[in-house]
């Protein structure tokens, strides 16, 4: 192998396994908090199609609500009290109850064709949509039936694996043409 391709697969690789870290550490730190760094789409159709799709993965940023405004994507609780998480587009900005309130709508307009039912609070909110990354979430422990902490354990496995290799396929000091003792 020539020592252009040698060079170009020895920084990809350092690049891959550093993105590897960085996005381990900011998953930890974001679990640590209580907050849920990564949403997987996870219902067909996606209220947000072509937006978000199933098995896209949406990354999180607990960015300020005062910051959020129309053509914002936000994930947020559930308003009606469900369990779930939301992720919806920004329409407008309301007053309601002496606050400013979010009015959101799906991106679908086949499943939604008219504005969410409900003002997002303050309280809701969770935070931006800053990346959208498609079918990435197939891996998701998520998908798997994986939830809270639990599916960490996936996703440390994987790490793990990852850094393992990198680690066993470094070439060995000798050298090809050498001779050994």
């Amino acid at each position: 192998m020539n020592t252009r391709l040698r060079r170009v697969r020895r920084y990809a690789s350092i690049a891959l396994t550093v993105l590897l870290i960085g996005v381990f550490a900011f998953s930890l730190v974001e679990y640590a908090t209580g907050t849920q760094p990564f949403y997987v789409v996870s219902d067909t159709p996606s209220s947000m199609s072509p937006t978000l799709n199933y098995g896209d993965v949406a990354v999180i940023y607990r960015a300020p609500y005062s910051g959020v405004g129309p053509g914002s994507i936000i994930a947020f609780h559930d308003p009606r009290g469900d369990p779930g998480i939301i992720v919806h587009r920004v329409v407008s900005l309301v007053e309601c109850g002496g606050e400013e309130c979010l009015v959101t709508k799906g991106d679908n307009n086949g499943t939604n064709p008219t504005t969410d039912p409900w003002n997002v609070t303050r309280s809701d909110y969770i935070g931006e949509v800053v990346l959208v990354v498609p079918d990435v979430g197939y891996l998701s422990p998520a998908l798997w039936g994986f939830g809270g902490m639990s599916a960490l354990l996936p996703v440390s496995v994987a790490f793990i694996a990852v850094a393992l290799g990198s680690v066993m396929r470094r070439p060995s000091a000798n050298k090809v043409g050498e001779v050994q003792d």
